[in-house]
């Protein structure tokens, strides 16, 4: 009985996993990780910055949302700042606190 659970957490250990994204896939996954937290169609995701963390695996991405695009309205402001980490899609907004961008923006130098 040991040697089929050492056999298994072998096995499980050497199973591939899915595979890292490449600086190609980097757009989309931003697109997308902003998305599932703003209803926003993606033509209103504007990617200003992408490229590989310095601190992290993975890249790091920077941009805006149209918030004409995104509500309907032509006179609207800017747009909300946001700031992705992929992988992991991790979205942060101007609206989870503005502090928080700014310090995201400034670390990975998207200005």
């Amino acid at each position: 009985m040991q040697h089929l659970v050492i056999a298994g957490s072998i096995l499980l250990a050497a199973a591939p996993g899915e595979a890292l994204p490449t600086m190609a896939d980097v757009p989309a996954l931003a697109k997308a990780a902003v998305a599932r937290r703003i209803e926003v169609p993606p033509s209103a995701i504007h990617i200003l910055a992408a490229k590989p963390s310095e601190r992290m695996p993975g890249f790091v991405v920077c941009g805006r949302v149209d918030a004409a695009s995104a509500n309907g309205s032509a006179g609207a402001e800017s747009g909300e700042r946001f700031f992705v980490v992929i992988p992991g899609n991790f979205a942060i907004l101007d609206q989870d606190g503005k502090g928080l961008v700014d310090s995201y923006w400034a670390a990975n130098h998207c200005e």
